[in-house]
């Protein structure tokens, strides 16, 4: 993974190469890397309530097959 940030107008934007949706802008470098983390923490948290909802979903699913699976 590589880090990259680069002037940008006013500030600074800081992005992770080879991921378009990791990026942030600030007005100095330094801000602009405590940036970056905080979106790739907020993706984090995206990904890991997707990942939960997907469980609950998947546990849901089991149960209403066993329900309906015939008892031999």
């Amino acid at each position: 993974m590589k880090t990259i940030v680069e002037k940008d107008g006013d500030g600074y934007l800081a992005k992770v190469e080879g991921h378009q949706n990791l990026f942030a802008f600030a007005y100095s470098e330094k801000e602009a890397i405590i940036e970056l983390k905080n979106v790739v923490e907020m993706m984090m948290d995206y990904h890991l309530e997707q990942v939960n909802d997907e469980r609950i979903i998947r546990n849901e699913l089991t149960h209403t097959v066993e329900k309906y699976a015939v008892q031999v």
